[in-house]
């Protein structure tokens, strides 16, 4: 594997990481945003306009979606790596597949930082003769 397909799988392995993130930001949001809607509703003038409620709402949606996608066509793609790695006998294809699939966001991290991130170490021959 390249170093240029390596980086972006790295990226994309840390990307539903990223999402849950922001779904947690907007999460946050969303809850100060109903505090506010609540005071607006009790009759205080000043609160805010509750279109960010139902904004983070929709955002929310969007991330936890997008999350959720990520993570299915990552686990596929490194179960498939897996069990299409020369270097695994029988027993190692179990094992990783079954961390990926029990583990799973956790699983695809670990994966790619112990079998496709590591450099092909090439050996070298001496000869003596």
């Amino acid at each position: 594997m390249t170093r240029r397909k390596k980086i972006w799988l790295g990226i994309l392995t840390f990307l539903p990481l990223l999402f849950v993130i922001i779904y947690i930001i907007c999460f946050a949001v969303y809850m100060f945003s109903f505090v506010n809607v609540l005071e607006a509703q009790a009759g205080d003038p000043e609160v805010a306009d509750p279109t960010i409620f139902f904004g983070m709402f929709g955002i929310m949606f969007i991330m936890i979606f997008l999350s959720i996608i990520s993570t299915i066509a990552l686990l596929i793609y490194y179960i498939i790596h897996a069990n299409g790695n020369p270097k695994f006998d029988s027993n190692q294809k179990l094992i990783w597949i079954l961390i990926l699939v029990l583990a799973s966001g956790i699983g695809n991290i670990i994966y790619y930082f112990v079998e496709i991130l590591p450099k092909d170490k090439t050996s070298t021959n001496i000869s003596t003769t």
